[in-house]
């Protein structure tokens, strides 16, 4: 996570720590409530918790809430990406399945909005153009991970491979479901990792120069999905339905002390 980075400052570190504690209370919303409509009521409650951040001399009820608000005007972080975390959640909520890669993208981007442009207003930039690269940031960790939890998904009854890349691959959403792997399945898998692989250099060549240097620990976390694609094909797609693979902490914390001495050069 991008506030573990060690160099960031006190009040950059707190305001990071806020938004990645709101994005896994979000996150429990979905996982934790056995129905939608409770799950659903949940998340209605949090989007007036938000509007209340914008509201002049208004106090949000929940302690993370107004732990959140101090950082509201010092980051300017707009209102709008914030409820992107929520309307993200009413997709996954509302929505049996993702027809296309564009709408899995687009819900990519809205999970990701903490690890992409929100963490990225908090680091700091100059350029217009940042924001575009942290967008993108987000959105690709955001698939990366849906892609390595592909099987630990396909045992809780969730698919989030769109159902436009199955009917290519002829690949039937049961198969996946069940566990069970086939040679049609191999090949979605290998040319999605393929395209997820080759995402990397197009989404650094973003980040203008003059931001790099503050930007460093969204390299990282681009580092860190990086090495999570290489784990995985080093360890045979076939087990993806199997197990989940993650990088381990201490290689994190590796990648963010390389990322800060060399930068992320993707390959």
């Amino acid at each position: 996570m991008a506030f573990r980075f060690p160099f960031l400052s006190r009040v950059q570190r707190q305001a990071l720590v806020v938004l990645y504690a709101l994005q896994q209370e979000l996150l429990e919303v979905v996982q934790d409530c056995t129905e939608a409509n409770l799950a659903l009521t949940t998340l209605n409650w949090w989007q007036q918790q938000i509007s209340l951040l914008y509201v002049d001399k208004a106090m949000p009820e929940h302690p993370l809430m107004q732990a959140l608000q101090s950082f509201i005007a010092e980051y300017a972080l707009p209102q709008s990406e914030l409820m992107a975390l929520i309307n993200a959640h009413y997709t996954e909520l509302t929505l049996a399945r993702f027809q296309d890669m564009n709408q899995l993208r687009q819900y990519a981007c809205q999970t990701g909005m903490v690890q992409g442009r929100l963490s990225s207003r908090v680091l700091g930039f100059t350029e217009q153009q940042t924001l575009e690269f942290a967008e993108k940031v987000g959105e690709l960790c955001q698939t990366v991970k849906l892609f390595s939890q592909i099987g630990a998904d396909a045992r809780l009854g969730r698919l989030y491979i769109p159902v436009a890349m199955l009917q290519e691959f002829n690949v039937p959403a049961s198969v996946v479901l069940n566990g069970h792997g086939s040679a049609e399945f191999m090949a979605l898998l290998n040319t999605w990792l393929a395209e997820l692989k080759g995402q990397f250099k197009s989404v650094v060549a973003l980040l203008p120069r003059v931001d790099k240097y503050r930007q460093r620990a969204s390299l990282a976390m681009l580092a860190i999905a990086a090495a999570l694609l290489r784990e995985i094909e080093q360890d045979g797609l076939v087990n993806i339905l199997q197990y989940q693979l993650i990088v381990p902490r201490p290689r994190q914390q590796r990648l963010f002390w390389k990322t800060w001495l060399c930068g992320f050069r993707p390959v």
